[in-house]
């Protein structure tokens, strides 16, 4: 196990536009402010690294996917808990497909083969939101009789390779984040044939239970005990700086700067993106209970599993100085 500098708190997040308050967070003293060392720690291969990290030790903080976070505590990785929200609206997700496939819309997809990244991934997940909006799902998991998958897997590990695929036919399609990918459309190496978003947020805030005051495995020195409320309130800070209106242009200039789209793209993504305005120490129920429910049909999930996701969503899954709201 990596050992934690006590007075560094080290950050995961994955290198996309919704990282840019984190980015302003350190670069505009939001973290001075509030008496926090933070090293943050770019993590490209997302939520899989990051939950992997917080596990062996070498993350204290993880900005990730929501539906990896869950599944994750759900399978039994208590090395780590949610502990708020950081991207209120959920991730559009863009449909992708050959340039010279077939398909033109995603009515022809059922019994395809769709590119993933890996199993439990966001691109393995999604796809069955897609199959229960069409009502392709027969049975609610892969334990009932009656179950049919909707779709095959193909596993790819990278973006690269999912591109790839559709355009060489091993796969039908991929879904990937809609501003992430639209360069690609752009380019013409891929077609979008639609979009999808699933209804849960797209990112929460997890915490190794090393840092976190809640936990009995947490140091006995007073500032860490704080460390992790400091963050929040200052990363709070920076996404309410981020989202005022009043520094519209500079933050759509930083996004621009950062991840080279253009500007169009920026404001078109920046129109339909929330960060929480109550600050990021806050979890809605509803948003982790329907995304068990997926993960159930997925087969990510058993069925005590999502029970337990239920029954214990405020004593094993959400830190205990969370709020929790319905």
């Amino acid at each position: 196990m990596v050992t934690s500098t006590l007075n560094v708190l080290r950050v995961g997040f994955v290198p996309e536009h919704f990282s840019s308050p984190l980015h302003i967070a350190a670069e505009l003293g939001f973290f001075e402010k509030e008496g926090v060392v933070v090293e943050l720690i770019c993590c490209p291969s997302g939520t899989g690294e990051m939950t992997a990290k917080l596990i062996d030790g070498s993350l204290d903080v993880a900005i990730a996917l929501t539906e990896g976070l869950l599944a994750g505590i759900a399978k039994g990785h208590d090395a780590y808990k949610i502990i708020g929200t950081y991207v209120k609206s959920p991730l559009c997700w863009a449909i992708s497909v050959g340039q010279e496939s077939r398909h033109v819309d995603r009515k022809s997809l059922q019994d395809g083969t769709i590119g993933i990244s890996r199993i439990g991934s966001g691109s393995h997940i999604v796809p069955f939101v897609l199959a229960e909006q069409e009502g392709w799902l027969k049975g609610t998991s892969p334990a009932d009789s009656a179950y049919k998958a909707p779709f095959e897997f193909n596993v790819l590990n990278t973006f690269q390779n999912m591109r790839d695929s559709v355009n060489d036919g091993t796969s039908d399609a991929f879904l990937w984040e809609k501003f992430t990918t639209k360069p690609y459309h752009d380019s013409k190496e891929v077609r979008s044939v639609d979009t999808i978003t699933p209804p849960w947020p797209a990112f929460m805030i997890a915490a190794s239970t090393r840092v976190l005051p809640s936990s009995s495995t947490t140091s006995t020195d007073p500032q860490r005990k704080t460390m992790v409320a400091r963050f929040l309130k200052a990363l709070s800070a920076a996404t309410a700086h981020f989202i005022d209106p009043a520094h519209y242009d500079e933050s759509i200039a930083f996004v621009q700067q950062k991840m080279s789209y253009t500007q169009q793209d920026v404001k078109d993504w920046f129109s339909g993106v929330e960060y929480p305005q109550e600050g990021c120490a806050v979890v809605k129920e509803e948003g982790l209970t329907t995304c068990a429910r997926v993960l159930l049909g997925a087969g990510v999930l058993q069925k005590e599993q999502d029970t337990d996701v239920k029954t214990n969503l405020k004593t094993k899954y959400v830190d205990a100085d969370v709020t929790v709201v319905v």
